[in-house]
């Protein structure tokens, strides 16, 4: 699938089912440096999705600092043809316009090579 290099960023399109509703999120960035994957809670709010008691709550460490998120396990997520099942997410406020990071726990389970030359993401 093709992924797109605004000069500082790589990122991709996946689609998220949670509880039977559906959203595609565009823009999302493909983060390798990123241990898990992380969706923005304001993208996912139009879905259905909220902290609800009971969500397991952690905090995550970067360059930026720490941040407070919760984890939901999603129905489903696309990216490009393939689709993962059940599926457990981090939703966490993240820096400046960002709507998610693709990260290695994805990215590592299903075997992804990003190729750099074609702008591909190959599952």
């Amino acid at each position: 699938m093709t992924i797109n290099y605004d000069g500082q960023l790589i990122t991709t399109s996946i689609t998220v089912t949670f509880r039977g509703r559906v959203l595609k999120i565009d823009d999302v960035i493909i983060d390798t440096g990123s241990s898990h994957t992380i969706i923005s809670p304001d993208i996912l709010e139009g879905i259905g999705v909220t902290y609800e008691t009971g969500d397991s709550i952690y905090e995550a460490y970067g360059i930026g600092g720490s941040i407070p998120f919760y984890t939901k396990i999603m129905d489903r997520i696309e990216i490009g043809t393939n689709s993962i099942e059940n599926i457990e997410v981090d939703i966490g406020i993240l820096p400046k316009d960002h709507k998610g990071l693709l990260g290695l726990d994805i990215l590592k389970q299903q075997n992804c090579i990003i190729d750099l030359k074609t702008l591909e993401l190959r599952i």
